[in-house]
């Protein structure tokens, strides 16, 4: 049975991502791709933050603190893999702009179907030199293999949401809890992946203080640039979160997966981050709910 798991982990990873995207589609409309027009600065900053800030804050990492390649190279698949519903659940519960949360969401799973091999390639390029030529990513094929994985699925749950509005509804309690059941199997999946390589707990020990410092400084960098840009602390509290919760799921599948970068070793930063992500997110949920609490009763 074991040996049986180990040898389709990435079909099975990639089967939970397209649960994932799925799940998400189904809690996803129309108009959460055109709230663009009702709040654009707090869309367009979160996007920044998301597309843009994030993976430089990684790359920022990268030339700082020492680490193994492959880590590294763990680290940029996993800052521009956006949040899903992980980061709409957290936007929820610390009393943020859900609305504002789920249309980034839906934006940043469509944008970076196109930016994610672009990073992945420039980052192989930098961080591996040579040894990248082994595992550039074709830039079409790549689209194409990101595209059946996450923008797919979200358009086929989005159907199911128009077509059974009801049972979509019914549904949205048991989709986000079963994103961080997801989370789970998924690092479970990929340590058994690690153990047939190496050791997996060398590798997760080498790539936590990288992952700890991505989740904590992209959290205060999605904060900070909202308040400099003087957008409502409800909308900083969620720019924060979705700067800050990556979906873990993806970057292990980028990582793991044949035909993409089929690296086991890339792959433990990004299920370390699920796991840190998870964690550090209570305390940060406490902390938004207390002070949008503080500002609206001001």
């Amino acid at each position: 049975m074991t040996e049986f798991l180990s040898a389709h982990i990435p079909t099975i990873l990639q089967l939970l991502l397209f649960l994932v995207m799925f799940g998400m589609g189904m809690t996803l409309t129309i108009p959460d791709f055109t709230r663009v027009g009702v709040a654009p600065k707090a869309v367009f900053t979160g996007l920044v933050n998301q597309i843009v800030l994030v993976p430089l804050i990684a790359y920022g990492i990268v030339l700082l603190v020492p680490m193994e390649p492959m880590i590294a190279m763990g680290l940029m698949v996993c800052a521009c893999s956006p949040g899903g519903a992980v980061s709409n659940l957290f936007s929820f519960l610390s009393k943020g702009d859900t609305a504002l949360s789920i249309t980034l969401t839906a934006i940043s799973s469509i944008v970076t179907i196109f930016t994610i091999p672009l990073i992945i390639n420039f980052s192989l390029d930098s961080i591996l030199g040579e040894a990248s030529k082994n595992i550039q990513l074709p830039l079409g094929k790549t689209i194409f293999n990101i595209f059946k994985l996450t923008a797919l699925p979200v358009f086929l749950g989005m159907f199911i949401n128009y077509k059974f509005p009801k049972t979509a509804e019914k549904s949205k309690p048991a989709i986000k809890w079963g994103s961080i059941a997801v989370i789970v199997l998924a690092l479970i999946f990929m340590i058994l992946k690690l153990e047939e390589i190496g050791d997996s707990w060398a590798f997760l020990k080498a790539c936590f203080l990288s992952v700890v410092l991505l989740n904590i400084f992209t959290l205060g960098a999605g904060f900070f640039s909202s308040r400099i840009l003087k957008l409502p602390t409800k909308q900083a509290a969620t720019i924060s979160i979705e700067s800050g919760m990556q979906n873990n799921v993806l970057g292990m599948t980028l990582a793991m997966s044949p035909g993409l970068l089929n690296s086991p070793e890339m792959a433990a930063t990004p299920g370390v981050y699920g796991v840190v992500m998870s964690v550090l997110a209570i305390g940060v949920i406490f902390m938004y709910k207390r002070l949008i609490t503080k500002r609206e009763t001001e």
